[in-house]
């Protein structure tokens, strides 16, 4: 008699050995023992293993991302699920279902956005039960995708130079901009002038009086760039310059007062002509554009100065001040020279003075006469009176005739000392002056 026997048993996850133990109370047995498992849903409840050994390698030439794993041992297996989702996003997508053979799959769906996607493996046996994913894996797409254009691009002219403006570009990393001479009629390379990372810049470059376009391109962080902006035209026009910077003003010994400054940074040096330099509210001299310094010689011994300079342009703009400087002329060495021919001569109860008349670089306005008298082995002198400046040929002398009073036989000196338009003059400074030394007659008391 034949005898068998059905029996469902769950197998735990491992390796195991499996024992019948029968028995055959008379004659030989033969005896018989199979397993196959049971894979309908109403029995096998148990999922599979997760699979284990993923990988994920991804061709930045193709754009293709090769998944592989290492095969599941269960008897069971129908196959694996491949999954995918975006790194910023919770949710799986399901790619598809492979064999339970397989080890691999290759996705040809991803876009070259520099996007990041996760994978993920699941295995699924023949009752349907789905096992836990694998471990996840990651790549990151190459980004061909350039961003949008630069829109509302508008150009501005002003002093400084042309201001470009343009609408933020989402995804930019930086901008490009691009420039084109426009007043020959065409023909002219369009030229890329500057890279910025905001959504404006100042194009100081630009000449005055000429015709300009402008295109914005923008660029992402892979180096994808846009199609150029729709462009822009600006005509530039003939602004001042900027002022001067970085003026000082410093005493020069026994020449006057010494200026320095910084060229203005716009516009650029082919349309500099000169600065004006100013003395308070007046202006005192000018001075090509190829200079940046300047001695005011025209001041007064001790006495204080501000100055201000501003740059002028050909078509005689002129620039806002300068930052003032200030400073102290020096308190000798910028009076004339010793007046030259002076002679002395005591004719009855009258001196008469002689002398030449200082060259006209001197600037003289007039002639000062003292008189010195020795006191206590020093010679001390009055301003008696003033001589105008008259001719400046040298071959006309001038003169001066001082009448006597009171005189009582001194000793004494005669000087002469030229002064110039600034009133300065050697009197006082220690520098040498013309004077003659005469005996004065004893004459009449004053009456």
């Amino acid at each position: 008699t034949t005898v068998s026997k059905n029996l469902n048993l769950t197998i735990p996850a491992g390796k195991h050995t499996l024992r019948v133990d029968y028995v055959n109370w008379t004659g030989s047995a033969k005896v018989k023992f199979a397993h196959t498992p049971r894979t309908s849903s109403d029995v096998d409840k148990v999922e599979p293993l997760a699979p284990t050994g993923t990988s994920v390698a991804y061709d930045r030439t193709t754009g293709k991302a090769k998944i592989a794993w290492s095969r599941n041992k269960e008897m069971d297996l129908a196959g694996y699920r491949v999954l995918r989702r975006p790194a910023t996003s919770d949710s799986w997508k399901r790619l598809t279902d492979t064999a339970a053979g397989s080890a691999a799959y290759t996705d040809t769906t991803l876009a070259k956005t520099g996007e990041t996607y996760v994978y993920e493996i699941r295995a699924y046996d023949k009752a349907g039960n789905e096992s836990a994913g694998s471990a996840d894996r990651s790549v990151t797409t190459v980004d061909q995708i350039p961003p949008p254009v630069p829109s509302h691009v508008k150009a501005t002219d002003g002093q400084p130079g042309v201001t470009l403006a343009w609408n933020a570009v989402p995804g930019a990393a930086y901008h490009l901009v691009h420039r084109r001479w426009d007043d020959d009629g065409g023909g002219n390379p369009v030229v890329q002038v500057a890279k910025v990372t905001s959504t404006s810049w100042l194009d100081t470059t630009v000449k005055e009086n000429l015709d300009y376009s402008y295109w914005v391109t923008a660029v992402d962080k892979a180096g994808n760039k846009s199609a150029k902006s729709a462009s822009t035209h600006v005509s530039r026009g003939d602004h001042a310059p900027s002022a001067p910077t970085g003026l000082t003003a410093t005493t020069k010994p026994a020449t006057g007062i010494g200026l320095t400054w910084q060229a203005p940074k716009t516009p650029i040096a082919q349309d500099l002509s000169h600065y004006r330099i100013y003395r308070g509210e007046r202006l005192v001299d000018t001075v090509r554009s190829t200079k940046t310094s300047f001695v005011d010689s025209g001041v007064r011994h001790g006495a204080t100065y501000t100055y201000t300079v501003t740059a002028v342009d050909f078509a005689e703009n002129e620039s806002a001040a300068s930052a003032s400087a200030t400073a102290v002329a020096p308190t000798a060495g910028l009076a004339p020279a010793a007046v030259t021919g002076l002679t002395g001569a005591i004719v009855g109860q009258d001196v008469e003075l002689t002398w030449r008349s200082n060259p006209e670089a001197d600037e003289v306005d007039h002639y000062d006469v003292y008189r010195g008298q020795l006191v206590d082995g020093t010679w001390q002198y009055e301003l008696w009176n003033s001589v105008d400046e008259g001719s400046t040929d040298p071959d006309e002398p001038l003169s001066y005739v001082q009448e006597l009073y009171d005189s009582r036989g001194e000793t004494v000196r005669w000087a002469v000392i030229a002064v110039d338009i600034h009133r300065n003059s050697r009197f006082g400074t220690g520098e040498e002056f013309s004077y003659v030394t005469l005996t004065e007659p004893v004459g009449p008391p004053d009456a």
